[in-house]
């Protein structure tokens, strides 16, 4: 039974157990009798039990004539069928949960399991379903996780369990699944899970591979995971690593980057702020980091408003140490923001993300933003101000009403649903075009397969892939289907006035990408060395790069026409 419907239950027999007892010492005042309180206690508890019959009662005190207080006659009317119901119910979930992980184990085949259902569960079942719609999905969450958070999904088996417990990958039918989906909170649980499911499946015949995300928060860890495909290769076991906040903060900056509503050719440096530098924040200050690079060559500026702001940038530049030769990072204390009167410290802002994780007090943090910049521009489109709605991954109704009044003052919201926890298809098939283009240069260690890189070197070409939209806005382009009826731009015509500038920003992009990731500069190794080591021979300014080196930044351009005809897209200019 749901825990909402126990604790419904519980109160409901507290309070009969609260009238039993004072009528219980009213019922004995009325006799005159004197009662202790261990025994008012035990005859409050028979009403539960059905021992207690007042004709017989009273017999045993010798009573002639007796009066039941009208609260004890409610109480003891009512506990036996508390109890009743109490006794029914849990019968009838203990049968029910037999009866779902016998359904479970006899006719579950290719199915999907997810392990971890809590407060990213409404958003990472979105994406579950829209990966995998004709799947039949099981959802397996501890004991402690309150029900609630998988309502959304009810017409799915739940089962609960001690996630580490080897029973439940029996009761599960994890042996027979295609996908398991690694999701609880806890990084160092979700690696423990997938080594017992290495083991367990070590153990068991297999028909066919299973495919299995590992959700890891910790950017450290997710970027060594990336790396990772089983232990032993020969169980079929196929491993990617995904993370929710990643996908939702790639999402969210890919959707509102700065050169869609400012200049960003000219000299002076982008400004980006951001409110709220917990989990969340912290993905949306990296993947601004590695996408944001513009034509004007500049470092992108980040501002962090929170509490204990410094100790939290400290904590990011521990994850990533070379951050600062990216980015330049400044603060502002939370209690400094709410008590400016004028945004000085923010003037040259042109885009806000707000990821407070307290959705109770949100509204009140957009608004305090708003007003600070109306106040100095009395516009309400710049700087861009864009909420990344928690209400769409941690289940709260909280925002829902306040979103409508927030829009109305010019708060964007990101409502990152729906994603793909797996890369979108369309970026990968754009990846993957890209790495052909790479793999036709001479340099042999570029000739590997798409299908055999793993996912921390297909994600290179991801990046790259996610910013070819940004270098087609700088021209006047966009990418579209083949079927829109403007006629295509001559791109090769566009392109050599603009080719050295736009090599330069994709250098710019791919050696953030390379510090963010801690490579440094060295001389030239193996690949295979080059990548254990994280040393590269072209981290380096452009200013210090050959010819010929420069020209791996331009071959993507130059192709980029056949790039797009190969999965179905065309070059047009811009709708203005």
């Amino acid at each position: 039974m749901r825990l909402r419907k126990w604790l419904i239950l519980g109160a409901v027999a507290a309070l009969i157990f609260v009238l039993g007892f004072f009528g219980w010492m009213r019922f004995f005042d009325l006799a005159g009798k004197d009662m202790s309180i261990l025994g008012l206690l035990e005859a409050t508890l028979g009403l539960f039990r059905w021992k207690t019959f007042f004709p017989g009662f009273a017999k045993i005190l010798n009573l002639g004539d007796y009066e039941i207080p009208l609260i004890l006659d409610i109480a003891r009317i009512t506990a036996p069928w508390i109890t009743l119901f109490a006794f029914i119910a849990l019968v009838f979930s203990v049968v029910r949960s037999f009866a779902t992980s016998l359904k479970v184990r006899l006719f579950y085949r290719n199915h999907v399991v997810v392990f971890g259902c809590e407060e990213t569960c409404k958003y990472l079942l979105s994406c579950v379903k829209a990966d995998y719609p004709s799947s039949k999905l099981v959802l397996l969450k501890n004991s402690s996780t309150p029900s609630y958070v998988c309502n959304t999904f009810e017409e799915n088996p739940v089962i609960v369990g001690n996630l580490e417990d080897t029973d439940i990958l029996n009761i599960s039918a994890i042996n027979k699944a295609a996908h398991i989906i690694l999701a609880t909170n806890d990084d160092s649980i979700n690696m423990r899970l997938l080594k017992n499911i290495e083991q367990f499946l070590l153990r068991k015949s297999k028909r066919s591979s299973t495919e299995i995300w590992l959700q890891i928060e910790d950017f450290k860890s997710y970027e060594t995971f990336k790396g990772y495909k089983g232990e032993d290769p020969s169980i079929g076991i196929d491993v990617h690593v995904f993370s929710v906040f990643q996908r939702m903060a790639a999402q969210t900056v890919d959707s509102f980057s700065p050169d869609q509503f400012i200049e960003t050719a000219g000299k002076k440096q982008i400004e980006i702020a951001l409110f709220g530098l917990e989990a969340l924040g912290q993905w949306i200050v990296l993947e601004a980091a590695q996408m944001y690079h513009f034509n004007n060559m500049k470092k992108l500026r980040v501002t962090v408003i929170d509490c204990d702001v410094d100790e939290k940038i400290r904590d990011l530049l521990r994850i990533c140490p070379l951050l600062n030769r990216v980015i330049d990072i400044q603060s502002i204390d939370l209690l400094t923001f709410l008590e400016m009167d004028a945004p000085n410290l923010l003037s040259n802002v042109s885009l806000c993300f707000i990821t407070w994780p307290k959705v109770q007090e949100i509204d009140f943090i957009s608004r305090k933003l708003r007003q600070l910049f109306f106040k100095s521009k009395e516009n309400l489109e710049i700087p861009k101000i864009v909420l990344v709605d928690v209400s769409s991954y941690q289940g709260s109704e909280i925002m829902k009403e306040s979103l409508d009044t927030l829009k109305a003052i010019g708060i964007s919201c990101s409502c990152p649903t729906g994603i793909s926890i797996k890369n979108e298809e369309e970026c990968d098939d754009l990846a993957m075009q890209i790495h052909n283009v790479y793999s036709r240069l001479p340099q042999k260690e570029l000739e590997v397969e798409w299908s055999r890189m793993t996912d921390y070197f297909k994600d290179e070409n991801r990046y790259a892939a996610r910013h070819l939209s940004m270098k087609l806005r700088s021209l006047g382009l966009e990418a579209v289907s083949t079927d829109d009826p403007r006629d295509p731009a001559d791109f090769k015509a566009i392109l050599p006035e603009n080719e050295q500038t736009l090599a330069q920003v994709e250098h710019n992009r791919w050696l953030a990408r390379k510090l963010i990731n801690g490579y440094v500069h060295g001389k030239k190794l193996d690949r295979k060395l080059r990548d254990q080591l994280k040393i590269h021979v072209d981290i380096r300014p452009w200013e210090e790069l050959s010819e010929k080196d420069r020209e791996k930044d331009l071959v993507v351009l130059r192709n980029i026409d056949n790039v797009f005809k190969e999965i179905g897209k065309k070059i047009v200019p811009l709708k203005l």
